[in-house]
């Protein structure tokens, strides 16, 4: 029995005597995971190696948080990151140094929940101002105020997700109802779409895209609860060119409108026009469509988006 108590701890000396306790693996396994998120720099200073552990521990957050440089407390973040270990592996062909930056998760927490609660209050507040019954259009008002305040909510819980150990969601079902309330709000305000002429198929598609993306709803145009009308008229022309054998030029061409539908009052009018050329006239007409759709689509979700905020 002794014998074998002896070679194990024969085989622990052996192993320690082995391990290198210079490498970038052997620190890091010093942290608890649980308790601290750690990223490793190198550099041939020791200054350049700490810069650059924080340096990529600011682009591991935003790879796995790409809005949150957008919401202003990566920063805070970052600062309250601490270069905790700076060695150089004398055993590494290249002697240069290595570098660890030390964010303790619950700092993290302490940064990130205060404003992922008054972020929560805000949304609480104008969620109370909704109207009973609902009034599509004064709702969408209050929706449309809400709508960063929900995109800052959700970036920020992600970035509360990634750096808590246990991956959690912060208070999801306080958020929940305010997210569902911006988006039934929005698709509350239902937009007739009437498209008519050549190729109306495919201009049809793009602008029903642009509304769903806006997250508005899309009826037939004979919807009397319409609050929103997108009045469309293609044309199509056909020319075969005459510096280039066997092109085929197609040009379209999009009239359209935007109407209040229940003040009967046209708000915005444009024309849009793009043209193509192949040596089909099918693949000519479908480009220069797609083109002209793409086109429409835009201005659409631009114009709207103005007037409704406005009104």
């Amino acid at each position: 029995m002794k014998k074998i108590m002896v070679m194990f701890a024969a085989v622990g000396l052996c192993a320690c005597a082995g391990l290198n306790k210079n490498t970038v693996s052997y620190h890091m396994n010093k942290y608890d995971g649980s308790k601290y998120y750690v990223v490793a720099g190198e550099g041939q200073t020791k200054a350049e190696a700490s810069q650059n552990a924080l340096d990529n521990l600011r682009r591991n957050i935003i790879q796995h948080v790409p809005a949150i440089e957008s919401q202003g407390i990566l920063n805070d973040l970052v600062a309250n990151s601490e270069v905790e270990k700076v060695w150089r592996d004398k055993e590494a062909s290249s002697k240069h140094f290595y570098a660890l930056a030390v964010l303790r998760r619950d700092n993290a927490h302490k940064i990130l929940v205060p404003q992922l609660d008054q972020t929560d209050a805000l949304l609480a507040g104008l969620s109370a101002q909704f109207a009973t019954p609902a009034e599509p259009l004064a709702d969408l008002r209050i929706a449309y105020r809400m709508q960063p305040l929900v995109t800052r909510r959700t970036t920020l819980d992600e970035a509360y997700q990634f750096l808590a150990s246990e991956r959690a969601s912060y208070k999801p079902e306080v958020f929940a109802p305010y997210k569902n309330a911006l988006k039934e709000k929005l698709a509350a305000v239902l937009v007739g779409v009437d498209v008519q002429g050549k190729e109306s198929k495919v201009m049809v598609s793009y602008v029903v895209d642009a509304l769903n993306q806006m997250g508005l709803g899309v009826v037939d145009i004979s919807d009397p609860d319409k609050v929103l009308a997108v009045d469309i008229q293609t044309d199509v022309d056909g020319y075969d060119s005459k510096k280039i054998k066997g092109l085929i030029w197609v040009s379209t061409s999009a009239a359209v409108s935007l109407v209040d539908a229940p003040r009967g009052v046209t708000f915005a009018r444009f024309n849009v026009y793009e043209r193509a050329g192949t040596s089909r006239a099918e693949d000519s007409l479908r480009r220069s469509m797609q083109s002209t759709g793409e086109q429409a689509a835009k201005q659409i979700q631009t114009r709207l988006e103005a007037y409704l905020n406005t009104k």
